[in-house]
C-alpha cells in the first residue's frame, strides 16, 4: 500500500484574484530528496478525474481527493497529494511521484483565461499529462483542447535575444501525454481491421483537407496537440459499473462490484501511467 496522505492545495485563487502557492503543499515538496516526476490528470468537471488519481494513490474507499455526485465541480485549483509514490526506474534508481489533480476545464464558474492558466500550470508541472474525457474523439472534443493554442502562445521558451520561438520547441520540454477515453463503447475499426488507440488518436490529430478559415481553425488545434505533446499515447476505459446511482458513488464502491473488463483496463492504465511518469 501507499503512504497514507491527503489532498493539499497547491495553487488556488485568493480573494484579489490573484493565483496563490498553498504553503503546506509547498512544504511537502520541498521534504522530497532525490528526483522527482509528477502526474497531473485535467479534462472537464465531473467526468472521474480524481477516482483514476485515488486509485494510483491507492486511497481508502471515501477517501483521497475529492469525488463528488452531482454537478458541481469538487475540485477548485490545483492540488497535490501529500504523500509521494517511491517508484523503481529501469536502471534500478529511485525517485518520487507526485500526483496533481486540476480544476474541470470549462467548468460554468470558469472564465476562459482562467480555464487557460489552469491548464498551462499543468502541463509545466507534470513530466506526464493525462487529459481525461468521455467517449471519444470528434470535433467537440478537439475543440475543447483549443486551450493548447492558446496556451503555446502564452509561453515562452529562452533561446537566443530576438530568436522566435516554434511550438516544436516548446514541445521539446512538454510532459508525456496521456489521451484517456472513459466509458468508451467504439469498435476500433478502419477498413475492416482492428486499430490501436494509439492509431486511433493519430488519424484524429490528422490535419483535415479543405481550405477557408474553419479548416484552417480546426487544423490549427491539430498541429498545436501534435507540436506541444510529441509523446503522446492514448487509453480506453469502458464504463466501470451499469447502476447509476453507483456511478455516481464511484469512489464509495468496492473494487469487486465494477466490470471485470474496467478492472483490467484500470490495471493497464496504472501500469501505463507508472512507464510513463520519469523524473522531470
Amino acid at each position: 500500500m501507499a503512504e497514507a496522505g491527503r489532498a493539499l492545495h497547491l495553487i488556488y485563487v485568493n480573494e484579489e484574484g490573484k493565483f496563490e502557492l498553498g504553503q503546506e503543499a509547498v512544504a511537502a515538496i520541498e521534504a522530497i530528496r532525490g528526483p522527482v516526476g509528477v502526474c497531473a490528470v485535467c479534462g472537464r468537471a465531473r467526468q472521474g478525474k480524481s477516482f483514476i488519481l485515488n486509485k494510483l494513490a491507492e486511497s481508502a474507499a471515501g477517501e483521497g481527493f475529492v469525488v463528488g455526485p452531482t454537478h458541481r465541480p469538487c475540485t477548485k485549483g490545483i492540488w497535490l497529494w501529500s504523500a509521494p509514490l517511491e517508484r523503481v526506474a529501469p536502471d534500478g534508481s529511485v525517485y518520487q511521484v507526485l500526483l496533481i489533480d486540476t480544476e474541470g476545464i470549462d467548468a460554468y464558474d470558469q472564465t476562459g483565461q482562467y480555464s487557460v492558466q489552469v491548464f498551462s500550470l499543468s502541463v509545466l508541472l507534470s513530466s506526464l499529462f493525462v487529459y481525461n474525457q468521455m467517449g471519444g474523439i470528434d470535433e467537440a472534443a478537439l475543440d475543447r483542447l483549443s486551450l493548447v493554442t492558446e496556451m503555446t502562445k502564452h509561453i515562452a521558451v529562452q533561446g537566443d535575444a530576438g530568436e522566435a520561438v516554434s511550438k516544436e520547441d516548446l514541445g521539446r520540454f512538454s510532459p508525456s501525454f496521456i489521451w484517456l477515453l472513459r466509458d468508451f463503447y467504439l469498435d476500433l475499426e478502419e477498413d475492416g481491421r482492428e486499430i490501436t488507440p494509439r492509431s486511433y488518436l493519430e488519424m484524429a490529430l490528422s490535419n483535415m483537407t479543405g481550405s477557408g478559415p474553419a479548416v484552417e481553425s480546426k487544423n490549427s488545434i491539430r498541429e498545436s496537440i501534435r507540436a506541444l505533446f510529441p509523446e503522446r499515447e492514448c487509453f480506453t476505459l469502458v464504463r466501470p459499473i451499469d447502476n447509476e446511482k453507483k456511478l455516481q458513488r464511484l469512489n464509495q464502491i468496492p473494487m469487486d462490484e465494477l466490470r471485470p473488463e474496467f478492472l483490467e483496463g484500470l490495471h493497464s492504465l496504472i501500469g501505463m501511467i507508472n512507464q510513463r511518469c520519469r523524473p522531470k
